[in-house]
């Protein structure tokens, strides 16, 4: 079993030089709504969708405390975020798009989505340990990302009692991840690539790779 698993220590919350009361670039919270409503009416986006949107990012904000929006992002409808308070944090960038059903869960560890990404229809992202999804990503629909395996060496112990192991996922800038892709623990997607739907990715894929297969193989590249 992976060392981390042996950490159970609660997560610092905070980014380095950040005050508590302040969100992103230093603003204060308060004033970060008052900029979003700013934004929202200047683009006008404040049609029923775009306002059920916010709705639910109010409340998946009280809920936990912390989930950190960076900006406005557009959560459509049964997306659920979990985030184990003291263990986990869960930082979403602008403008990322949340298609309905989505689950998006930190149990422990950090949990990051970059700004202007699409979280397709029924994605599933499972964080035990650190979870990095670049910007401007675009994850096709039933796309399952995690960074932990249950342990299965003993034949005399439940597969569910055997623990976990971890290892961070790190998906860059620019990536296209087709539909029922299934992304494991360890894995490395370099910026500017896409992967085939129904792969399995695991391991480490350079820059502008192009992804296919059971496991995921490079088959060329984009360059």
């Amino acid at each position: 079993m992976d060392a981390a698993d042996a950490d159970m220590s609660p997560v610092d919350h905070g980014r380095r030089g950040e005050r508590a009361d302040r969100g992103p670039w230093g603003v204060p919270r308060p004033l970060l709504w008052l900029r979003w409503v700013g934004w929202a009416l200047s683009h006008r986006a404040f049609t029923r969708h775009h306002l059920l949107s916010y709705l639910r990012m109010a409340r998946a904000s009280a809920r936990y405390p912390s989930l950190r929006f960076e900006g406005p992002c557009f959560i459509g409808p049964d997306v659920r975020f979990e985030v184990r308070e003291g263990y986990a944090r869960l930082v979403v960038g602008a403008y990322t798009h949340f298609g309905a059903h989505a689950r998006v869960r930190a149990h422990e560890g950090t949990l990051r989505i970059g700004a202007k990404s699409v979280i397709g229809i029924r994605n599933t992202v499972n964080c035990w340990l650190d979870i990095s999804i670049g910007d401007a990503c675009l994850l096709g629909d039933d796309v399952y990302v995690c960074d932990f395996d249950h342990v299965t060496e003993r034949l005399d112990v439940p597969i569910k009692d055997q623990g976990i192991v971890k290892s961070p996922v790190r998906i860059g800038d620019d990536v296209w991840i087709g539909t029922k892709v299934v992304v494991t623990r360890g894995t490395r997607i370099g910026d500017h690539s896409v992967v085939a739907a129904s792969a399995v990715a695991r391991g480490s894929y350079p820059e502008h790779s192009v992804v296919a297969g059971v496991p995921g193989r490079v088959v060329r590249t984009r360059a």
